[in-house]
């Protein structure tokens, strides 16, 4: 599909504004002996009482109602949700994202993002890791796997430990408990996909080569895990910012943000012949300029993450050329 530039007024240009579903890359693995297709719904931030910011709280709860809907008219066979669910783990905005995502009818793997769990900055209550394990895995410590399709999805915490070792911050780690069970899982899972919050790489645009307060901590412990497995494919989300990234052949995926420019989703198409991902935008083009100019005009996280996502959108795809036969 096309892209343009709406302007924001007579004397702007404004951002790209992606016109229908739109080709992020095409991967020559995962590979599936049947067609497979997979929602990645990433960073809702639901808050129905806030407003503002570069997030746009007051248009979250919309944003998510709209990619509910995107991805009921997908005919999807499975979504992952890798965290943030909340605007800082508010009870009130766990029961109304439960209410907007009610109409999923199929396998659902949702992770716990840093704004999910208690910090010891919060100046509110926030449910327990226990209680998200009990609400969104079934009782069943992370990590968790679902057959979805023809694909094995296994879903990662990296936003908070038992023992309450990431209270201080929004950065994440995986435990060497979660490493041993993945390598394990790992051991028969023909197809997997490996699903988390915090990115396995960071943004080679971004100063310094990473995020200052919220990297994933002992990256190099999972991708070596994920290397010994040969796993083709890594979703994250977290940094609001599509990407694409490799390493020794670990390819990760990272989503935008449904509560942020540019207001969108991801499809995996995984097939006999490789993997499309696909953009799904979820927002007219006056709402996504009015996204972009909440975080251009903003604070400079903000700033910087509308930036790094447009100059990704004006270079779709991200990894483009015929999948290898």
């Amino acid at each position: 599909m096309s892209r343009n530039r709406p302007p924001t007024d007579d004397r702007q240009v404004g951002p790209t504004v992606l016109d229908g579903e739109t080709t992020v890359a095409r991967l020559d693995r995962p590979r599936a002996p049947e067609s497979t297709r997979i929602a990645v719904v990433s960073d809702p931030h639901v808050a129905t009482e806030e407003t503002g910011t570069w997030k746009v709280f007051d248009r979250t709860e919309r944003n998510l109602q709209r990619a509910v809907a995107a991805v009921a008219d997908r005919n999807v066979d499975g979504v992952v949700v890798p965290g943030d669910l909340t605007k800082d783990g508010e009870p009130r905005n766990f029961d109304r994202y439960d209410e907007l995502v009610t109409p999923f009818d199929v396998p659902t793997v949702t992770l716990p993002g840093n704004h999910d769990v208690p910090k010891t900055f919060d100046d509110h209550e926030v449910p327990s890791l226990a209680a998200f394990v009990d609400r969104y895995a079934d009782g069943e410590k992370y990590p968790v796997r679902a057959e979805v399709g023809s694909v094995d999805v296994i879903g990662l915490n990296t936003a908070a430990r038992w023992d309450g070792g990431l209270e201080d911050t929004w950065g994440g780690r995986v435990s060497d408990r979660q490493l041993a069970a993945l390598d394990a899982a790992l051991a028969d899972a023909a197809t997997p996909v490996v699903a988390l919050h915090h990115n396995l790489y960071a943004l080679p645009d971004n100063p310094g080569g990473d995020w200052t307060n919220f990297p994933l901590n002992d990256g190099d412990a999972l991708h070596a895990v994920l290397h010994d497995h040969d796993v083709p494919l890594v979703v994250s989300g977290h940094q609001h910012v599509p990407a694409l990234g490799v390493r020794d052949g670990v390819r990760e995926v990272t989503a935008p943000a449904v509560c942020s420019y540019p207001y969108a989703l991801l499809v995996l198409e995984i097939g006999p012949a490789g993997t499309t991902v696909s953009m799904v935008p979820l927002a007219a083009a006056a709402e996504t300029v009015e996204s972009y100019r909440a975080a251009v005009d903003g604070v400079p996280m903000g700033r910087g993450i509308a930036r790094r996502t447009e100059r990704r959108l004006d270079s779709l795809p991200l990894e483009s050329g015929r999948i290898e036969e």
